[in-house]
C-alpha cells in the first residue's frame, strides 16, 4: 500500500506478478463463470463444465485471507513470478515469501510433495484429491502459520448477512454468517479466518485475534469463527427541520410552479428531491397553499415517471429481464447503458414519493402508485435473494459496508463511489417511505443501509478518528472511495468545493448525520475553504455554508446574509432550503449524537448554553409516546414536529 498527498493506493500484483494458481499442463482457461454466490464470497469456475472437464474452482471473498482451490482434470500448480524464499517446508504446510515481500501459506489436505519447488513452477504430487488452499499471511511467525493451517481446510460454502432494527437503542444490528465444509475431517474448528474492516471491528464485540493486516481502508483485524455481529448507530432522520423560517415564501412559490424540472433520471430526480424538501418546509412554515401546490407538482412528475405513454420524449421506466433492472428513460450518466448510480437517481424519486405518502397514504397504496415505487426500490435495494426480477441489494456491498456507483465496475482499482451523501439520501427515502406506508420491513432495511453506510462514511470518506488515512494523505476527506484506493478527486471537477461538497449534497432532513462530529466538520470545512482560496466560495455556497452551520450556525448565518437574497446556487439545492436549514441550526444548536430516540424520525440538538431540544415527527393519525435515551419522554401528536 502506498500513500500520497492526494491518494491512498493498495496495489495487487498484476498478471501473476506474485503467484498464479493453475492446473498441471499449463492450461490457460478461456472462460470463468460463477459456480456459487454468497453475499460476499463467490466460487468462480475457470474452464469447462461437465464430466471429465478440466477446470479450477476458486472460492474467495471480502475479508478472507484464503483462496480455496479445487482442481479437476489434473493436479494443482503454483507458478511464481520469481523464486520464493521458503521459510517453512512441511508435508501439509509450506510458508514462503515472494519476491514482492508478501508472505503466503500453502496448505494441502494430505501429505504432499512439490515437484519443481526449487524454482518458480511447482506441481503438487502425492496428496489425495486435488484441493489446495493458499493464504496471505500477516507475518512469518510459526504460530501464525499453525493458526492458518488449522483453518485451511474448512472451505467456505456460503456467506449471508442479516439485519434487524432495535428501536429501543436506535441501532441496526447486522449479523455476518459464514458456512463451511471440511475437506479433510470435521475435527477442525468451525468457521474460518476472516479479517474485519475498521467499520466492523470498532462496532463489534467479536473476539479478535492479535494478527492484523494493513489495508487501503486501515487496519483489518483477524477473527476466527463462523458468525460475528456488528452494531451500527442510527441517529434518526426527519422529513424537515422543525422550526418555521421567514423570508422564504417567494422561493417556495417559485418551486410550486414546477417550471424547472429536467427530464433525465439524475437532474430530474434532484429536482424532485428539492420539491420533497420544499413541500415539508412549506408545511412547517404554515404555507399550506404553497405546500399543496408543490405536492401537486411532485405528484404530477412522479406519475409521469411511473407511466409509459409511448409518446416521443416520454419519461418512463422499462424492466430489462436480461440485466434484472429498471431503466429510467431518459437516462443520465450511464444509468441506462452501464447501470451506473441507480441508488443516486432513483433514490430521489423514492424520497419524493415518501413526501407525498406522508400526507396522502391513499396515493401510496399498492393498488395505486405504491407498487411502482416498490419496483423502483427493489431495483437498487431488493432485500430478497434469488428474486426473479432483481439482484439482492444491487448497489450495496454488505461486507464493505457501503454502496458502489458503477454498474460495470471494470476498472483496474475496482468499483467506486464518490457521493456517499446521495446514497444516504436514497436510504433516507426508504426509511421515510417505509414509515409513512407502514411497510416496516422496507423501513428497517433503509435503517440498516443508512446506519452501515454512515459507519463507512465516518471511517473511510471522513476518517473522523484520524486512524485510517496514512499521514502522507493530507486532505481532510477522501472524495472518492475505490475498491483499491481512496482519492481526493471527483469525476467532474478539481475544485475544492466539489471534492468536499459531493459528499455533503443534497441537504435535507436526513443530512443531520453530517454534524455528528462538529470538530471534524470544522476541520474539514476550514481545509476546504483554504483550498478554495478563502471566502467567498467559488461555487456551491449553499452547500458549503449549510455544512458550516453544523458546527457554527451563527457564523454560517452571517455568511449566508452576505450573499444577499439571490445567491448563485448549485442546481441540487435552493434558497429556501439553505435558509431554513441554517436558521434552524442557529436556533436549535448542534446535533447531539449522545442522545437517541426509540422512534426513527427524530433528532436531539444542544445549544452552546447546554439546552437540549428533542425533536420527533410521528406520521399517521394517532399520537405516540416517544422516549429519548437521556430519559426525556412525551406523547407526540401525529403530523407535527
Amino acid at each position: 500500500m502506498n500513500a500520497y498527498e492526494r491518494g491512498i493506493i493498495a496495489t495487487l500484483p498484476g498478471a501473476g506478478d506474485d503467484l498464479t494458481i493453475g492446473i498441471e499442463g499449463g492450461k490457460k482457461f478461456e472462460t470463468a463463470t460463477a459456480d456459487r454466490v454468497g453475499d460476499w464470497y463467490i466460487a468462480t469456475r475457470f474452464g469447462e463444465t461437465g464430466a471429465g472437464a478440466t477446470n479450477l474452482i476458486c472460492t474467495y471473498g471480502h475479508g478472507s485471507p484464503y483462496v480455496f482451490a479445487e482442481a479437476s482434470g489434473g493436479q494443482p500448480t503454483i507458478t511464481f513470478a520469481g523464486v520464493p524464499k521458503v521459510w517453512h517446508r512441511g508435508a501439509r504446510a509450506i510458508g514462503l515469501t515472494t519476491r514482492n515481500g508478501n508472505h503466503y501459506g500453502i496448505f494441502s489436505p494430505g501429505e504432499a510433495t512439490w515437484q519443481g519447488s526449487e524454482g518458480t513452477r511447482w506441481v503438487r504430487r502425492g496428496a489425495e484429491g486435488a484441493s489446495l488452499t493458499v493464504a496471505l499471511l500477516p507475518d512469518v511467525e510459526p504460530a501464525t502459520l499453525q493458526l492458518f493451517s488449522t483453518h485451511a481446510h474448512k472451505r467456505v460454502t456460503g456467506s449471508k448477512v442479516s439485519w434487524r432494527y432495535d428501536h429501543k437503542t436506535s441501532r441496526a444490528l447486522a449479523t455476518f454468517e459464514i458456512t463451511t465444509e471440511a475437506s479433510v475431517d470435521d475435527s477442525v474448528p468451525a468457521g474460518t479466518l476472516t479479517a474485519l474492516y475498521p467499520h466492523q471491528w470498532r462496532r463489534s464485540g467479536a473476539k479478535l485475534l492479535p494478527q492484523s493486516y494493513r489495508s487501503v481502508r486501515g487496519e483489518m483485524k483477524l477473527f476466527a469463527g463462523e458468525r460475528f455481529e456488528v452494531v451500527f448507530e442510527f441517529p434518526g432522520v426527519l422529513p424537515s427541520l422543525p422550526l418555521a423560517t421567514s423570508g422564504i415564501e417567494a422561493d417556495l412559490r417559485r418551486l410550486s410552479r414546477g417550471r424547472e424540472v429536467p427530464r433525465d433520471t439524475y437532474w430530474g430526480g434532484k429536482a424532485l428531491g428539492n420539491m420533497a424538501s420544499a413541500r415539508a418546509i412549506a408545511e412547517v412554515c404554515k404555507l399550506g397553499e404553497t405546500g399543496e401546490a408543490i405536492a401537486d407538482q411532485l405528484r404530477t412528475n412522479l406519475e409521469d415517471w411511473f407511466t409509459a405513454s409511448g409518446a416521443a420524449g416520454d419519461r418512463h421506466f422499462v424492466h430489462l429481464s436480461s440485466w434484472g433492472t429498471m431503466i429510467g428513460v431518459p437516462q443520465s450518466y450511464g444509468s441506462g447503458t452501464e447501470l451506473n448510480d441507480h441508488h443516486f437517481h432513483y433514490g430521489y424519486l423514492v424520497r419524493g414519493a415518501a413526501e407525498i405518502a406522508r400526507r396522502d397514504p391513499d396515493w401510496a397504496a399498492k393498488d395505486r402508485w405504491g407498487s411502482m415505487v416498490q419496483l423502483i426500490i427493489d431495483d437498487f435495494a431488493c432485500s430478497r435473494r434469488n428474486d426473479r426480477l432483481f439482484p439482492f441489494l444491487r448497489n450495496f456491498d454488505p461486507y464493505a459496508g457501503h454502496s458502489w456507483a458503477s454498474g460495470h465496475a471494470r476498472f483496474a482499482d475496482g468499483n467506486n463511489q464518490e457521493s456517499s451523501s446521495e446514497a444516504m439520501s436514497a436510504w433516507t427515502g426508504l426509511i421515510l417511505w417505509g414509515q409513512f406506508t407502514k411497510d416496516y420491513e422496507t423501513r428497517d432495511l433503509g435503517i440498516y443501509l443508512f446506519a452501515s453506510e454512515l459507519a463507512a462514511i465516518e471511517e473511510y470518506w471522513f476518517d473522523v478518528t484520524g486512524e485510517n488515512h496514512p499521514k502522507p494523505f493530507t486532505p481532510t476527506n477522501a472524495a472518492m472511495i475505490w475498491g483499491g484506493k481512496s482519492t481526493y478527486e471527483t469525476w467532474f471537477s478539481d475544485a475544492a468545493h466539489c471534492k468536499t461538497g459531493i459528499n455533503l449534497l443534497p441537504i435535507h432532513g436526513g443530512s443531520l448525520y453530517l454534524g455528528r462530529y462538529p470538530d471534524y466538520v470544522r476541520k474539514n470545512y476550514l481545509y476546504t475553504l483554504e483550498a478554495n482560496g478563502g471566502a467567498p466560495w467559488k461555487g456551491w455556497p449553499s452547500i458549503m455554508i449549510s455544512y458550516r452551520a453544523l458546527y457554527d450556525a451563527e457564523a454560517a448565518a452571517e455568511d449566508w446574509r452576505q450573499l444577499g437574497d439571490s445567491p448563485k446556487l448549485d442546481s441540487g439545492n435552493f434558497y429556501a432550503n439553505a435558509t431554513h436549514w441554517i436558521e434552524n441550526l442557529r436556533r436549535l444548536g448542534r446535533l447531539d449524537r449522545s442522545v437517541t430516540c426509540d422512534h426513527p424520525l427524530s433528532a436531539t440538538f444542544k445549544s452552546d448554553s447546554g439546552k437540549r431540544t428533542h425533536v420527533v415527527y410521528v406520521g399517521g393519525t394517532r399520537p405516540r409516546k416517544v422516549t429519548f435515551s437521556d430519559g426525556v419522554s412525551f406523547e407526540a401528536a401525529p403530523g407535527e414536529y
